[in-house]
C-alpha cells in the first residue's frame, strides 16, 4: 500500500510538472501574441499619422486676415452677400433698419492657411508618447530627404537645402509642440489638460519659428555685417508677422478644434496598441510563470 501510494503521488507530481509548463507556455504565446497586435497597430497608426500631415500640408484653407478692420469687412461682407440671396423686399427692409449694408464693402485681405501645426498637436494628444513624436519625426525626415527619392512631403518642396526657408524652424517645432501636447496628458487627460496641451503645443512652435527667424538674422550680421542686417531687417518684420501674427489665432482655433474633435479617437487608439493591457497582462504572467517554474517542495 505504501508503495501505491508513493508511486501515484510521484505521477501526479509529474502530471501537475507537465501541466505547469503547458500553462506558462500558454502564457508566454499569448503575451506574444499581443505584443505582435500592438506592435501592428502601432505601425499603422504611425503611417496614418505621417499621411494625415501629408494631405494637410497641401489642404490650403482661404481665410481673411485676422486683423480688427479686416475681421469686421469680412464679417459684413459675408452680411451682405447673405442679404442679397433674400427676396427683393426683404432685402429692401434689411437695407433700411441696417443702412451700412447698403454701402459698398471695403476689400478684404485673404491668406492660404495650411492646419499641419494644429493637427501635429492633435497627434501629440490622441497618439502619446512616443508614437506622436516618431510620426511627426518621420514626415520632417522624410520632407528634407524625399525629393532624393521622389517625394515632396513640404508644400515648397523640401530638401537639404529647406533649412534657407523662413519657415523651416516652424516645421522642426512641430516635434516639441507634439511631445509637449503628449507629455501633458501622459498621466490623466482632463479638460485643463486638453486645453493647455493645444495653448502650450501651439505657442511651443511658434517659439521654435520665431528663434529660428532670429537666430537667422542674428548669424546674417555676425557673417555678412550690418549693412546686409539691415536690408535684411525689413524681410524678418514681415516673415514674423505672415508666419506667427498672423496665423497664431487660427493655429490656437483649429487646435481646439482637432483636440475636441479626436477626443474619442483614444479609444481607438488604445485598442489598437493595447500598451496598458499589455503591460498588466505582461507583469501578471511573469509573475505567474515565476511562481510555475518554482521546483514544488
Amino acid at each position: 500500500m505504501e508503495l501505491c501510494s508513493a508511486g501515484c503521488a510521484k505521477s501526479v507530481s509529474v502530471i501537475d510538472g507537465v501541466g505547469e509548463k503547458t500553462l506558462s507556455s500558454r502564457i508566454r504565446q499569448n503575451l506574444r501574441n499581443l505584443r505582435k497586435k500592438s506592435l501592428i497597430g502601432q505601425i499603422v497608426l504611425t503611417l496614418l499619422s505621417v499621411e494625415l500631415l501629408f494631405f494637410a500640408t497641401f489642404a490650403s484653407l482661404k481665410l481673411p486676415t485676422p486683423t480688427k478692420n479686416n475681421l469686421e469687412r469680412y464679417v459684413r461682407s459675408q452680411v451682405c452677400l447673405l442679404v442679397a440671396e433674400l427676396p427683393a423686399d426683404l432685402q429692401s427692409r434689411a437695407q433700411a433698419v441696417f443702412p451700412e449694408l447698403s454701402q459698398p464693402v471695403e476689400s478684404v485681405r485673404v491668406g492660404s492657411y495650411t492646419a499641419v501645426l494644429p493637427l501635429a498637436v492633435a497627434l501629440g494628444y490622441v497618439l502619446g508618447l512616443p508614437l506622436c513624436l516618431i510620426s511627426v519625426s518621420i514626415f520632417f525626415l522624410l520632407g528634407i530627404i524625399g525629393p532624393k527619392l521622389g517625394l515632396f512631403m513640404f508644400a515648397s518642396g523640401g530638401g537639404f537645402d529647406y533649412w534657407r526657408e523662413p519657415g523651416f524652424g516652424y516645421l522642426a517645432g512641430l516635434m516639441a509642440g507634439s511631445w509637449f501636447a503628449a507629455r501633458i496628458n501622459i498621466d490623466d487627460r482632463k479638460s485643463w489638460r486638453q486645453a493647455l496641451s493645444a495653448v502650450g503645443g501651439v505657442l511651443v512652435v511658434h517659439i521654435c519659428g520665431l528663434a529660428y527667424l532670429v537666430g537667422s538674422s542674428i548669424l546674417i550680421l555676425l557673417t555678412e555685417g550690418q549693412s546686409a542686417y539691415l536690408s535684411w531687417q525689413p524681410w524678418l518684420s514681415e516673415q514674423m508677422r505672415n508666419l506667427s501674427s498672423y496665423v497664431l489665432p487660427y493655429d490656437l482655433l483649429f487646435a481646439f478644434l482637432l483636440i475636441g474633435i479626436c477626443f474619442p479617437l483614444r479609444w481607438l487608439v488604445h485598442l489598437l496598441t493595447s500598451p496598458d493591457v499589455v503591460g498588466r497582462k505582461l507583469n501578471r504572467a511573469t509573475q505567474q510563470a515565476d511562481v510555475l517554474s518554482e521546483p514544488s517542495v
